[in-house]
Parts: structure tokens; sequence; C-alpha cells
């Protein structure tokens, strides 16, 4: 009867100074002790640090790739409105090159001629654009004291 509870008193006191032996102030006091450096940290808590780290690169990754898409679809925009003013720049100057060989078969008289047409045609446009001009600001002027009038 002895031996038994003696194996239970002692196992008691095994589990007792286990139980005590895990804590964190025992550790922390062994590996001084023993001049061991405590290790920082847990694998538990190392690998969760690292698993956020990883995710966190991922998103970093993720957000680069969708601004570097968007970067490379402006400057496909650029190209594509770039080739457009290209093409009718090309098709500007055949028109030029066309009107310039036309000219370039036309007597010289003829040629003065058509300058002057030209000239006297630029002046009427350009009188007309004046006119038409000052009319829009008359009518908006009007309009805008008439709405003020019936407003206030």
């Amino acid at each position: 009867m002895i031996e038994t509870l003696t194996a239970v008193i002692g196992a008691l006191l095994s589990l007792v100074a286990g139980g005590i032996a895990s804590t964190d102030l025992i550790r922390k006091l062994l590996h001084r002790i023993l001049g061991k450096p405590e290790p920082e940290k847990t694998y538990s808590q190392r690998l969760s640090e690292l698993t956020h780290s990883l995710t966190n690169a991922s998103g970093e990754v993720d957000s680069l790739l969708k601004e570097l898409g968007q970067v490379a679809k402006d400057k496909e925009t650029s190209v594509c409105i770039l080739e457009q003013g290209l093409a009718a720049l090309e098709q500007k100057e055949q028109e030029l090159k066309d009107r310039i060989k036309t000219l370039e078969d036309m007597p010289i008289p003829v040629a003065e001629h058509f300058a002057r047409l030209m000239e006297t045609g630029e002046k009427r446009n350009a009188m007309r654009d004046y006119i038409l001009f000052g009319a829009g600001v008359i009518v908006t002027t009007v309009i805008t004291i008439a709405i003020t009038m019936f407003s206030g």
C-alpha cells in the first residue's frame, strides 16, 4: 500500500514539476543558467509572420501587375492614336503631293491667277468667321441679360 501511495505521490510531483518547468519564467531562467540565447520566437510564430509577409508581398505584386497592365493599355491606346494621326498625315501628304503635281503642270499665269483666287477666298472665310464669332458673343450676352432679368 505504501508503494502505491509513493508511486501516486511521485506521479503527482512529476506532473507539478513538469508544469512548472514548462512555464516561460523557468524556460528563460534555464536559458540564462545554461548560457544559451533565448529563442526570440516560436516556430509557429515565425511561420505565421512569414505567411503574413508572403501574403502582403503577393498582394503588392498583384497590384504592381495591375498597374503595369494599365500602363500597357494606356501605351497601346497612345500608339493607336499616333498610328491614326500618322495615317491622316500620310493621306494629307499624298493630297498635297497631288496638288503640287497638278500645279507643276499648269502654266505660270494660271497658277498666279489661282493663287490670287485662293487669297481672296481665305480673306472672305476669315471675315465670315469674325462675323459669326461676333454674332455669337452678342447673342450670348442678350440671352444672359434676359435670364438675369427674368430670374431676378
